[in-house]
C-alpha cells in the first residue's frame, strides 16, 4: 500500500458485539475486538464496495475469555473475546432500552444457561486437506478445525473420528475445482433431551455409489456410535448440506427431539432449533398466554414442519398452517393429524412473500370461516421478517392477539415499528440467548390489538 495504515482505537462494543470506531467522520466494525484495542487498516473502494482491509491488530484489553484456538479465524464465534454476562448485556440492552422508551414495556431477559456446549447441529465443509467450519468473511475458504467448543461432547468426539479418517484418505475430500473426490459435508446432530444422535454424509450425486463411498461406509459402521446414520445425495454444484435424495446406513432417518415433554421425530434434512432447551422459555410464554386467552382457533405463519402446532393444537378447535416448503406441509398434516384427529386442521403450501399469492392466501383463510376475534396467530418468520404482504394483512385484520417469534430481534423491531405498531401494542417482550459467543437471540413479542382500531373482517 502507498499510503500509511489509519491508526485507530476501539471505543465501544456494539449490539452484534463487533468493536467501533471512527475514522475521519466514518464508523468502522472489526470483529473480535473491544474497548481500547488497536487497528491499524486501510479503508478500499468505492460505495457499496468499500472495505476495511487490516493492516495490524494490537491487543491492549483483557482477551483471556476467549478458549478456542480458532476464535478470530473461523466464522462461527465472535464473542468468546468478551465474559458471557457481558456479552448478553452488549446484544440485549439497546432493545430492552427501546421497548421501555417507546412502549412502556420491560423486557423479560434470559441468559444462557450455558455458553459453550449447547448446539445440537453442526455442518462440518468437507475440502482436499482441510475439514471444518468457514473462514470469517470469506465463503470459499475453510478453516481446519479438529474441536468445536460449542456442539455436544459426543458430536466433538464423532467430528474427531471422521476427521481423522478423512485426513489418511485423500480421495474422500470433493475437489471443487478438480471434481475429484465424493464428500462434501459432514452434519452431526445430537438431542440432549433423549441421547438420540445422527450422522448426514453429503455426497456428489454424479458419484453415487462408488467404490470409495462403500468403504467409508463401512468404517462407519464399524466405528461410529451414531445411532442414525445417513447419506444423502445433491448436485456437485451445490452447497448445501443434508439435503437431496438420500439412504439410511443405520437407524432412521429421523431423530428424536424431547420438547415441552412432547416427543417429536426430526427429520434428517429439516430444521430444528440449535438449542431447544434455551428456547423452551418461549415455549412456555406463549402457553402461558395460550391458556388464558382460551382462542378457539390458531393460525400458524410459516408453519414449517407444524412446530408450533403440534406443541399446542390441543389447546385449540381448528388449526391452519401456511408455509411455502411442500415436504415441510406434508409433515405437518400428518403429525398434526394423527395427534389430533378430532381437531379441524389444514396445511397449506403458499408462499407468503410473493404478491401475486396473496390472493389465494386470502381466499383460503376466507374458506376456513374463523372468527378473528377467536383467533391466535403465531407468527415465526424466517430472519429476513414476515415481508410487506403479510404485514399489511395482520396490520389490518381483526385478530386480537398475536404471538410474533423471531431470530432477528432488531428486525422484529423494525417490523412492530413500520406496520404491527399502528394497530397493535406489545404487551409482553421476552428475549432469550440460545446462540452464546454470537450475536444472534431469540425474542418473543406478544402483542394485543388496540382497542380503538376500527375492526374490518378478513
Amino acid at each position: 500500500m502507498e499510503n500509511p495504515p489509519n491508526i485507530a482505537f476501539i471505543h465501544k462494543v456494539a449490539s452484534d458485539l463487533t468493536g467501533k470506531t471512527t475514522v475521519q467522520g466514518r464508523t468502522h466494525s472489526f470483529r473480535c475486538l473491544k474497548e481500547g484495542d488497536e487497528v491499524h487498516f486501510w479503508y478500499l473502494g468505492r460505495g457499496k464496495r468499500r472495505y476495511n482491509k487490516i493492516d495490524q491488530v494490537l491487543i491492549h484489553s483483557d482477551h483471556s475469555s476467549i478458549q478456542c484456538q480458532y476464535f478470530g479465524v473461523c466464522g462461527g464465534c465472535s464473542g468468546q473475546h468478551i465474559p458471557y454476562e457481558e456479552q448478553f448485556q452488549y446484544k440485549t440492552k439497546q432493545l430492552a432500552e427501546q421497548y421501555k422508551d417507546t412502549w412502556e414495556v420491560e423486557t423479560e431477559l434470559i441468559p444462557a444457561q450455558n455458553s459453550y456446549k449447547y448446539r445440537n447441529r453442526m455442518d462440518f465443509a468437507i475440502f482436499p486437506g482441510k475439514s471444518g467450519l468457514r473462514e470469517s468473511g470469506n465463503f470459499r475458504k475453510i478453516v481446519d478445525v479438529e474441536t468445536c467448543l460449542i456442539q455436544s461432547e459426543w458430536a466433538d468426539r464423532e467430528w474427531k473420528l471422521i476427521r481423522s479418517y478423512i485426513s489418511l484418505h485423500p480421495e474422500i475430500p470433493l475437489n471443487r475445482k478438480s471434481e475429484e473426490g465424493f464428500l462434501k459435508y459432514v452434519t452431526i446432530r445430537y438431542s440432549f433431551s433423549t441421547d438420540d444422535s445422527m450422522l448426514i454424509f453429503t455426497i456428489d450425486k454424479a458419484l453415487e455409489g462408488c467404490d470409495a463411498e462403500k468403504e467409508l461406509e463401512a468404517w462407519i459402521l464399524a466405528n461410529s456410535s451414531a445411532k442414525n446414520i445417513i447419506f444423502c445425495y445433491n448436485p456437485r454444484q451445490s452447497e448445501v448440506s443434508a439435503f437431496g435424495s438420500f439412504r439410511v446406513a443405520r437407524g432412521n432417518s429421523s431423530y428424536e427431539e424431547t420438547i415441552l415433554d412432547t416427543r417429536l421425530q426430526v427429520p434428517f434434512d429439516s430444521f430444528f432449533q440449535p438449542n431447544p432447551n434455551q428456547f423452551e422459555s418461549i415455549l412456555h410464554e406463549i402457553q402461558k398466554w395460550i391458556l388464558e386467552w382460551k382462542a378457539d382457533n390458531l393460525i400458524d405463519l410459516f408453519c414449517g414442519g407444524g412446530f408450533f402446532s403440534i406443541l399446542f393444537g390441543k389447546y385449540f378447535q381448528k388449526i391452519v398452517g401456511y408455509e411455502v416448503n411442500k415436504a415441510s406441509i406434508a409433515a405437518a398434516k400428518e403429525i398434526v393429524g394423527n395427534l389430533y384427529p378430532k381437531i379441524e386442521s389444514s396445511f397449506e403450501s403458499i408462499d407468503l412473500f410473493q404478491k401475486k399469492f396473496i390472493p389465494q392466501f386470502l381466499e383460503s383463510l376466507e374458506s376456513k370461516q374463523l372468527d378473528p376475534k377467536k383467533t391466535l396467530l403465531i407468527l415465526d418468520p424466517p430472519r429476513n421478517g414476515a415481508g410487506s404482504f403479510m404485514l399489511d394483512w395482520i396490520e389490518n385484520s381483526n385478530i386480537k392477539y398475536i404471538a410474533y417469534v423471531s431470530c432477528n430481534p432488531k428486525g422484529q423491531w423494525d417490523e412492530i415499528m413500520n406496520h404491527l405498531g399502528k394497530n397493535y401494542s406489545p404487551i409482553k417482550v421476552l428475549i432469550t440467548d440460545p446462540y452464546p459467543q454470537t450475536p444472534h437471540l431469540e425474542s418473543l413479542v406478544i402483542l394485543e390489538r388496540k382497542k380503538t382500531v376500527i375492526d374490518f373482517k378478513f
